[in-house]
């Protein structure tokens, strides 16, 4: 089986991409959901409410972002690197909650079940543009057999 260095470099890139993308969008809305919440006193339940519908849904744009570009950018075997994507970002969540899991916090097991449903969501999203693109480049002019 062929399977040149250039592929090689563009599909670990591609996962790479995937999770950087994913991260950028992630951090910045986590940490503003997180300063929402940040009080010696009580909070209200409406932060609490915003600041868990923002953590979810960052995750979930940024999960489905990354996905996205994993499978636009990979040479073959697009649900492999989607799937290596999503495992990676599912490692780099519970790195950051000390491999820690607590029903107590929702958003927290919502995340971790999460993620690879949501990047395999994006990367379906990204292969589907990809054929796309690639029928319709290898597609004739109208009117011609």
């Amino acid at each position: 089986m062929d399977y040149p260095l250039k592929e090689i470099l563009r599909n670990f890139i591609s996962v790479v991409v995937g999770v950087v993308v994913a991260l950028v969008i992630i951090i910045p809305i986590a940490i503003f959901a997180a300063l929402l919440v940040f009080s010696d006193g009580t909070i209200p339940k409406s932060q609490q409410v915003i600041s868990t519908v923002l953590t979810i849904g960052a995750i979930a744009a940024g999960c489905i972002t990354g996905g996205y570009l994993t499978a636009k950018i990979s040479t073959r075997k697009d649900w492999i690197h989607a799937i290596i994507t999503g495992l990676v970002l599912t490692f780099l969540l519970a790195l950051v909650n000390d491999f820690e899991f607590d029903w107590r916090y929702p958003d927290i097991g919502i995340s971790y079940f999460g993620i690879l449903p949501a990047v395999l969501i994006g990367a379906w999203a990204g292969i589907r543009k990809k054929k796309k693109t690639i029928s319709d480049t290898t597609s004739s002019p109208p009117g011609t057999p």
